[in-house]
């Protein structure tokens, strides 16, 4: 291979490649810069739209206390005081009426004054049109308004500020449009309700006031999520035009926006709730998208220019490394070469693209590049490595495979590989799929594993046979313990026992045998016995060598237990508590669960049993309960605890703080028990002035 023609041939498909990638890094950087300024200019706006919204607030609720005024000063004049008392006096009506053109042409903005009588019809209407003042003659009915009936409603000295509406006319929306507010106030003479006061406010300059912003388009949003302003006027006044163009269909997230006031997580939206008018309304602010436009130039220079810095500094870079590359393939052709496992580069038609001379040899090859370019399948009869095109279709769907092959020699020599085929896909303009396998031979090791699990079985057996003759030596000490509990527990009844025989025997010699005497003697004897008879069904439970599952209640096997260790926790003085639901039973093997709970109530005995310990109280807590899916047994005892050191070791195999033979078995035993045969866990701590062991076991 001409290794120079190789390095101009890398370099100019590296410097290509470069281009698309540094192409396609300044793409997604532009896209990455685009999101951020978008955010970035959302959040630096944040204050002026807060500021804006504050403005305006200011602005609507000043243009709106002018208009309370002046309806004040009108509802305090002499002339409007007499003309309520006298209104049939047309004088009155006149000077009136005077006042109403008087303020209507001093405030350019009120189109419209007017005094509605108690029942809504007009008393008193001034118009204007055209800039003129006008008188009107032709009164209506404003009974049914929302505003007559609103206004009517509230007390003396109250105000109704309407919504932003456009005006209606006999019906129809006054043409041209005029944007308007509604400002009226009720009136009484001596607490009687004589009609209302109102002024029709053209609230046109008002709404170029909100909408003239420099920085962002404005949105007006009503109570029914409407809007009444858009900056496309063919979209404002929506529910008073009929054309119902609602905000959620241009503003998807309107519902977020609303309970989450200038914090849009879109970075397009600032909004604003005003509570001004009769009902709540909301302005919008969203960036005018002028702003991003010229941000947006400005990106894509930096971004261009940055792609050419980045191409100019990696170009130098990029034919170095395509030089240096060919070398460096050279040499990993050279360490490829000297493996001593087979690997193999294949085209996805089992055309051989690479390999090293181990594979040659192993395909009767003294020359690997004999082998290039041949097809892999057509060795297919000789069992060769590589050569089974299921397999290779298997990989190319699942991209790597991993199995064992083995192949056999001339000499019958049989050798095993680790194998492993994995897909390769280059993009871009070659877009095709190869085959790279590693066969790691893993003969000697397959011969070592077989050695190593007949040592492992052999080693498992021997095993398996010393911890079942350990487990039955603990049995016995198990059944030795329970005798000597046997022996103490019917000591006692066979001495009653053994005296009412005596006595029988001395009066009979004596003749001295009463009624009252035979009878006492043998009821003794008759409960002693019944006694023996009844403790001997309680060792029966751990004599037994049955293990049939069967369903037994958790209470009669603590009486059991407690009637057998009865002796041992008179003589150390113990008090034994106990909290149990009688109610719970469970499923399992019961004499192996009873040895469990004998296993720790021995454990604690066997502490308050050291003479060097000094205990406040000798007490045993049983406390036995269930939730909805658990059995939970508690045993606590006030003998001083575990040393923290020791705490979580003491239900491992053969460990013991103890010099009795077999003592470190009992906990691991029942550790297994509880987990084996109950599917629970057992866990140990020490509590208080003691240690508790906690076993839950599940139902099912």
């Amino acid at each position: 291979m001409n290794y120079s023609i190789s390095a101009k041939k890398n370099a100019y498909f590296f410097i290509i490649i470069v281009a698309i990638l540094n192409g396609l890094i300044t793409f997604l950087m532009y896209n990455y810069f685009k999101n951020s300024l978008t955010e970035s200019l959302y959040k630096k706006n944040l204050e002026i739209a807060k500021l804006e919204f504050i403005q305006t607030e200011k602005e609507i609720k000043n243009k709106i206390d002018h208009f309370k005024l002046i309806l004040e000063n009108v509802k305090k004049s002499p002339h409007f005081i007499h003309y309520l008392n006298n209104n049939s006096n047309w004088e009155k009506k006149a000077l009136l009426l005077h006042d109403f053109e008087t303020f209507s042409k001093t405030n350019k903005n009120i189109f419209q004054f007017r005094f509605l009588d108690k029942n809504g019809i007009e008393e008193l209407r001034v118009d204007k049109i055209n800039n003129k003042v006008v008188v009107i003659n032709k009164l209506q009915n404003k009974g049914n308004r929302y505003y007559f009936k609103k206004t009517k409603l509230l007390k003396n000295n109250q105000f109704y500020i309407s919504d932003f509406d456009l005006n209606i006319e006999n019906g129809k929306i006054e043409i041209p449009y005029k944007p308007t507010i509604r400002v009226s106030t009720p009136i009484y003479l001596n607490d009687t309700f004589k009609g209302i006061l109102i002024i029709n406010y053209n609230a046109k300059e008002l709404i170029d006031y909100i909408l003239e912003q420099r920085i962002f388009d404005v949105y007006y949003m009503d109570k029914n999520k409407n809007f009444l302003l858009h900056p496309n006027k063919e979209k404002s006044w929506s529910s008073q035009l009929k054309t119902n163009y609602q905000v959620k269909d241009e503003i998807k997230n309107i519902d977020n926006l609303i309970n989450n006031e200038l914090t849009d997580k879109n970075h397009i939206y600032y909004i604003n709730k005003f509570s001004i008018t009769d009902n709540d309304f909301f302005i919008i602010y969203s960036i005018k998208k002028q702003f991003y436009k010229n941000e947006l130039v400005e990106l894509k220079k930096s971004i261009i220019s940055m792609f050419f810095i980045i191409f100019l500094i990696t170009l130098p870079i990029v034919i170095l490394g395509s030089y240096l590359q060919t070398f460096q393939m050279k040499i990993l052709e050279t360490l490829i070469d000297s493996l001593p496992f087979p690997i193999v580069l294949k085209d996805s038609k089992g055309n051989f693209i690479l390999v090293n001379t181990s594979l040659s040899k192993l395909y009767g090859f003294s020359n690997k590049h004999s082998l290039l370019g041949k097809n892999s399948y057509k060795f297919k009869d000789k069992d060769l490595p590589y050569s089974n095109k299921k397999i290779d279709s298997e990989v190319l769907s699942r991209k790597n495979i991993k199995f064992e092959d083995s192949l056999i020699l001339p000499n019958n020599k049989k050798l095993y590989f680790d194998t492993r085929l994995i897909k390769i896909t280059f993009l871009g303009v070659l877009n095709k799929d190869f085959i790279l396998g590693i066969a790691i031979d893993i003969t000697e090791l397959k011969e070592l594993n077989k050695d190593l699990e007949n040592k492992v079985l052999e080693e498992v057996s021997n095993r398996l046979l010393m911890e079942e003759k350990l487990s039955k030596k603990l049995k016995q000490a198990q059944v030795g313990n329970l005798i000597e509990n046997i022996i103490l527990q019917w000591k006692y009844p066979l001495n009653l026992i053994s005296l009412s025989v005596q006595s029988l025997e001395i009066d009979s010699e004596t003749n001295n045998i009463t009624a009252d005497k035979l009878s006492k003697n043998l009821n003794t004897i008759k409960e002693n016995t019944s006694y023996i008879y009844n403790t001997a069904d309680d060792f029966k439970i751990f004599l037994s060598t049955e293990k049939g599952v069967e369903l037994f209640n958790l209470d009669q096997i603590i009486t059991t237990l407690e009637r057998i260790l009865k002796n041992r926790f008179v003589k150390e003085s113990i008090i034994i508590e106990k909290n149990i639901d009688k109610t719970i039973n469970l499923k399992g093997h019961k004499s192996e669960f009873a040895q469990v709970i004998l296993n720790i109530l021995n454990n604690s005995l066997d502490e308050f049993d050291i003479a060097n310990k000094k205990f406040k109280e000798k007490k045993v807590l049983i406390d036995i309960s269930h939730d909805a899916k658990f059995c939970n047994i508690k045993i606590k005892d006030t003998a001083g605890g575990i040393e923290p050191k020791f705490i979580n070791k003491i239900f491992e195999n053969n460990f013991t703080l103890k010099e009795k033979e077999f003592s470190g078995m009992g906990l691991s035993i029942s550790k297994n028990i509880i987990i084996n045969e109950f599917k629970g866990k057992i866990t140990a701590y020490n509590e208080n002035l003691g240690t508790t062991i906690e076993i839950n076991i599940p139902f099912n």
